[in-house]
């Protein structure tokens, strides 16, 4: 008989939400992929006690799919938080943009630089926003993947030993 897997539905929002809650703040966002596969560690920590509990096998492969999961919370949340903190504070302010890619040396064709600026004008803060919520997510998924394989391995919980049949064969990890 299988003991069953718990959920990872929940190590996955405590984990992805708290730490995505804390990625999108203006102080500490600056670490975005370090709190994202802190994220992804930390659902793998969570989620090898709850197999320890219920009797079920935990590693690495699971740790990946945790992450997933975790990733994919971390990025929503982080990302709603920037973008709202974002619109609220002005942020994303045209003419800061504009001066930014101005003064950037690394940029050095004029046109093009103006090209973006016509770009970010026309297009407004929303398109921005979004763009910027699915980077969040798509680098909040990379690195709590990584963060969960890491973890899978660090906490890797075997399934005990079970006598199926007529009580002499046994499943052995």
């Amino acid at each position: 008989m299988e003991n069953k897997a718990p959920s990872m539905l929940m190590p996955a929002l405590v984990s992805g939400g708290a730490l995505g809650f804390l990625s999108g703040l203006p102080i500490s966002s600056c670490a975005c992929c370090l709190w994202a596969a802190g994220a992804g560690f930390l659902a793998a920590f969570l989620y090898s006690r709850s197999c320890a509990g219920s009797g079920a096998a935990f590693d690495a492969g699971k740790g990946g799919t945790l992450g997933l999961l975790t990733g994919a919370v971390f990025g929503v949340v982080g990302a709603v938080i920037s973008s709202v903190i974002s619109l609220v504070t002005g942020g994303l302010d045209i003419d800061s943009m504009r001066e930014g890619i101005e003064s950037n040396p690394m940029i050095t064709d004029p046109e093009a630089a103006e090209q973006a600026i016509q770009f970010f004008e026309s297009a407004g803060p929303m398109l921005l926003v979004l763009i910027l919520a699915l980077i969040f997510i798509v680098l909040g998924v990379i690195f709590a993947v990584i963060g969960g394989l890491i973890g899978g391995m660090a906490f890797k919980v075997e399934a005990p030993a079970t006598i199926t049949g007529d009580g002499w064969s046994a499943s052995l990890p």
